[in-house]
């Protein structure tokens, strides 16, 4: 049986006799011990047999018989996830008195039904390896092509060098994404810091990057399927409590006791028989508390300190003196975490031919937030205020039917039903955003409400069915299935809702002049209207697992996937006529056909080495967000209006956020998102070659080269630009508006640039009770730009940095590339006496994200200051960041109220170039992502003394320390990172008149600091421990 995502395992093998000819018709029998739960198939005429949908682990009582030959039975059979055991069984005559000889084997690398890129964390990985957040990522980086987010709360991950919102993540095999693609770990509730389930209620996890079954899809990065345990006919269960307080924390690079660190967590798990041998029970609860302090702070209470202009301190004085505002304190702002994770789960066996799993998955969570694209610096602060609550439920009912009919058919359906509610809070007293310095959402001081939480809740529910029928015929395995899904959204977004205000400097508050503003709010009666819209996908798919002569398996299948759209934009007439594009047009419904081969060779047929591989296409999702902006976004429903200087004057500013001007006059336009009538899914065309190898002292060797080329990716375009000219600084194209009837219209379409390779190495020794493991990866990954947010303008203003065509962005470095990667894991567990022992350790060293440094002041005029990449100037005039006004003929660097002020030395800038490797003054514009962020090392350890058993009952008191190598050093594991991957220290105000010579700003004070483009993890940068207590029944 082939592998996939799945939460069963198979067995298979042949029987023979003793002249070594197959025997047909011969009875195999597997008894899950544990459930005496029964399976049963027939060898075929060339003796083989599959007893397909078994329970994962064991162990199994095998037993065969046929009349006339002695009847065997063999115990102990250990089946993996979505892995076959393979029997070799041979018979002999009744009157021959020698035992009969059967081996039973489940190696998940050597093994005739791997064909491309697959592993397993088995239930002892999961009880050993070291996590102090107990989350799902923290195992899946045991994979070399899946990388976990080291900065952060490292929930999001990314894989092949792909999106982080391009994976498939399943419970048992069921959909359980967070399919609109808000939160970027991309799981239901992600977004409120918690996890998808309790880390007690999962078995085993089985990550995907390129299997050649096409049952397996929704996935253009890599797959993780979560599966869960059951209830046996004994009652087993265990309960826990963690605690970490400030004591179990370093003081890290900045020498500096962590604030007002806290996190306690408890819970358990419990199953059993509620009827012996027919019907099983398993319930599982965990409850999460924790409090994570920022870090820095405007006043001295900190080891990071904002210095930055204008002081904070003035700011906030100025709101609460003249508009009665109070932003908030200047001190260490901590984020708040609660969680609460139940599992439910019912077995029963309806007969020797049906078994029936009911489950229900419940998560109740909610956290602070900083706001978006914005963090705390030495140059950068916001207020307390400004942050954003996000409560998070999550309801996930499934049930699935397994059964056989007769000897070699056998149906697996399976039916969910998911709601997922969530909306956003803010604290403090309702206040428009207030943005000053730098440009907007790259500037100094932020103050006011989160621009995105004022109107901001969303609501999903997700219909999944699916079916799979397996039909067995000689040597083939051949199954015909359909996987469906349905969906309901109702987004409520809407950005900038109470205004938002951008100030050159602190003196333009002062006077309530912006330079930008910005107003969102939906029409007719309810202000508050939220999106709504219906989708669907269907599939079908045929697959063929073919035994070939010469130990050859070969693996062949055809999907087809077919999106719908049960609902319409609405038409705006004036969008039609001003570019011709109609905002009703949704994105293709055609059918995307999805062929797959794969192979596997066992070399010699002694299952010690193998070459196998594979190639095919892989068809993703597009999160639902990218394409519910074009619902959103046609200026019918909402309407977004932007005044920006100097084609637009903004409003004096408003304090009072339910008096917001809407009528701006001319130059405020709404801003609109399309979709391509022609868009499709990602979709990538993949190819796997791997050879693997027993080696000496039982160690396995596995070498893998992985490839994927894009098919259809996302691309983001403008297409109320068009070109009129070329930029003095550096000859880049330059653009004005097609028309000013509206502002920027965020077209969402597709491109077949970009690709990746992936070359690894991967060691594993298994000997009794240890395992070892280690991996490198090295990798390089191209795009033409990479959506990382929810909304269409910043994936169309972040995603795609250019420094030429804004429609033909150039083909270079993916921000998620990561170039060299090294894994090594160990667990162990041994016994001394009455004691139990284990021992964990993973160690991970990885190079950095790429980035890229930008160049404010919109130098190609295409209305975004975060997109131009950093021209090198030959020379250049270099003035301080409070010379916000342009140069004229009396002086280059001049401040907001005319007067002019003395340039700063230029070497300040080149500094900073050669201090991140580039060479000042060669009059060019390197490409996009050639910067690299540092390395990142973090070695973590687990350990767990199982006291004496009293009753069968264990005590067991549990450490885990997560990057033990800052114990000893507080500059060891130190982890360092760009926020959004890219960093603005300049601003271009012009060129000079006299000189010729094109003239920058510091972007803020201290953005030309070298090292200051740089934010250190505070908590990831310190060592962490967890002291824990667990019982076990």
């Amino acid at each position: 049986m082939m592998q996939a995502q799945t939460t069963t395992g198979n067995i298979a093998g042949t029987v023979t006799g003793a002249d070594g000819a197959a025997l047909p018709g011969v009875t195999v029998e597997a008894v899950h011990t544990p459930t005496n739960t029964h399976y049963q198939a027939v060898s075929g005429a060339n003796g083989r047999f599959t007893i397909p949908n078994v329970r994962v682990g064991g162990p199994y009582h095998v037993t065969a018989n046929l009349e006339g030959f002695k009847p065997f039975d063999v115990n102990n059979v250990q089946v993996a996830l979505g892995e076959t055991a393979d029997l070799d069984v041979n018979l002999r005559l009744n009157a021959v008195s020698e035992a009969i000889t059967v081996t039973a084997s489940a190696d998940d690398v050597i093994n005739p039904n791997r064909t491309g890129s697959t592993s397993e964390v088995s239930t002892q990985q999961l009880e050993t390896l070291p996590t102090v957040n107990r989350q799902i990522q923290d195992f899946a980086r045991t994979n070399p092509y899946f990388v976990s987010s080291l900065t952060g709360d490292g929930t999001f991950m990314f894989v092949a060098g792909r999106n982080n919102r391009y994976n498939n993540i399943q419970i048992d095999g069921a959909v359980n994404n967070d399919l609109f693609g808000l939160s970027s770990s991309g799981t239901p509730g992600g977004g409120s810091g918690t996890q998808p389930i309790s880390l007690d209620a999962i078995s085993q996890i089985q990550l995907l990057i390129s299997p050649y079954d096409v049952r397996q899809s929704g996935f253009t990065g890599g797959g993780v399927n979560a599966v869960t345990r059951s209830g046996t006919n004994d009652f087993e269960g265990s309960v826990f409590g963690t605690k970490r307080n400030p004591d179990y924390v370093g003081k890290g690079p900045s020498g500096t006791k962590i604030g007002e660190f806290d996190q306690t967590q408890y819970g358990g798990r419990i199953g059993g028989p509620i009827i012996k041998d027919r019907l099983f029970f398993f319930l599982s609860g965990e409850s999460n508390k924790r409090n994570d302090p920022n870090g820095t702070s405007a006043d001295t209470s900190t080891g990071t300190i904002y210095t930055g202009t204008p002081s904070a301190a003035d700011v906030a004085n100025f709101l609460r003196t003249t508009y009665n505002y109070d932003p908030g304190p200047l001190g260490d702002l901590v984020f708040g975490t609660e969680s609460k994770l139940l599992f439910g789960r019912l077995d029963a066996n309806l007969s020797s031919s049906e078994n029936l799993t009911l489950r229900h998955n419940y998560v109740d969570a909610t956290n602070g937030n900083a706001p978006s694209s914005f963090v705390r610096s030495t140059t950068r602060f916001y207020y307390p205020n400004n942050i954003y609550l996000f409560p998070s439920k999550t309801n996930s009912t499934v049930a699935q039917l397994n059964s056989v009919f007769g000897a070699n058919m056998f149906n697996e359906g399976r039916v969910g039903f998911q709601t997922i509610r969530e909306h956003r809070e803010t604290p403090g007293s309702i206040f428009p955003t207030i943005e000053i310095g730098g440009g907007e959402r790259t500037g100094t001081i932020q103050a006011g409400i989160e621009r995105f939480s004022g109107a901001n809740a969303l609501d999903q529910d997700i219909l999944e069915v699916t079916d799979d029928f397996t039909w067995v015929h000689g040597n083939h395995n051949i199954i015909v299935g359909t996987h469906n899904e349905m969906f309901k959204f109702a987004n409520l977004f809407i950005a900038d809702f109470y205004g938002y205000y951008h100030f050159r400097d602190f003196a333009a508050l002062q006077a309530g002049t912006p330079d930008i503003y910005r107003i969102g709010f939906a029409t007719g009666n309810d202000p508050r209207r939220a999106t709504e819209f219906k989708a669907a996908q269907y599939s079908l798919y045929v697959n063929d697992q073919w035994h070939l002569p010469h130990n050859v398996t070969l693996t062949m299948g055809l999907r087809a996937d077919k999106p719908r759209f049960d609902t319409t934009p609405s038409f705006n007439p004036t969008v039609q006529s001003a570019i011709g594009f109609s905002t009703s047009d949704i994105p293709s419904e055609s059918i995307t056909w999805e062929p797959r081969v794969g192979f596997n060779w066992d070399i010699g047929g002694a299952g010690k080495q193998q070459l196998r591989g594979g190639v095919g296409v892989f068809q993703g999702r597009t999160p639902f967000v990218w394409i519910s902006n074009n619902y959103g976004g046609t200026g019918v429903e909402t309407v977004a209006l932007g005044c920006v200087a100097p084609a637009c004057t903004p409003p004096t500013f408003n304090p009072n956020p339910d008096t917001q001007p809407r009528n701006l006059g001319a130059g405020a336009v709404p801003d609109i998102s399309l979709s391509d009538s022609d868009f499709r899914f990602p979709r990538v065309l993949r190819a796997t070659l791997g050879y693997d190898r027993e080696l000496f002292w039982g160690v396995r060797a596995s070498a893998e080269v992985l490839y994927s080329k894009s098919q259809e990716d996302v691309f983001y375009q403008n297409v109320n630009k068009h070109q009129v000219g070329t930029s003095p600084l550096d000859g880049r194209p330059t653009y004005a508006s097609v028309s000013t009837q509206i502002g920027q219209a965020y077209f969402l379409t597709n491109s077949t640039e970009g690709h990746e390779l992936t070359e690894s190495l991967q060691l594993e020794k298994r000997l009794g009770h240890l395992e070892l493991t280690g991996s490198y990866a090295h990798q390089k990954a191209e795009s033409i730009g990479d959506p990382t947010s929810s909304t269409a303008s910043s994936n169309w203003q972040f995603g795609y940095i250019t420094r030429g065509d804004i429609f033909t962005p150039e083909l270079t470095t993916s921000v998620f590339q990561i170039e060299h990667r090294f894994n090594i894991g160990a667990s162990y567990d041994l016994a001394t006496g009455p004691f139990t022992h284990n021992f964990g350790l993973f160690y991970v060293a990885q190079a950095g994200q790429p980035y890229s440094l930008l160049l404010g002041g919109d130098p190609n005029r295409d209305g975004s200051s975060n997109n131009d990449l950093l021209f090198i100037p030959q020379n250049l005039i270099l003035c301080p960041s409070n010379a916000t006004s342009a140069p004229n003929a009396t002086a280059p660097c001049r401040l907001s109220n005319g007067n002019t002020t003395t340039a700063l030395d230029k070497s300040l800038f080149n500094n900073f170039l050669q201090s991140v490797g580039y060479e000042p003054g060669t009059g060019q514009t390197p490409k996009r992502d050639t910067l690299s962020q540092p390395w990142t090392r973090r070695l973590d350890f687990h350990y767990a003394l199982g006291l004496p058993q009293i009753f069968g009952t264990r005590v067991s008191i549990e450490a885990d320390i997560l990057n033990l190598l800052n114990l000893f050093d507080d500059n060891a594991g130190v982890e360092k990172f760009v926020l959004n991957n890219t960093y603005q220290p300049v601003i271009y105000s012009g060129q000079d008149p006299t000189s010729g010579l094109p003239v920058y700003r510091e972007a803020a004070a201290g953005r030309l600091t070298p090292g200051n483009q740089y934010s250190t993890a505070n908590l990831q940068s310190r060592w962490q421990g967890r002291l824990g207590l667990r019982i076990t029944f």
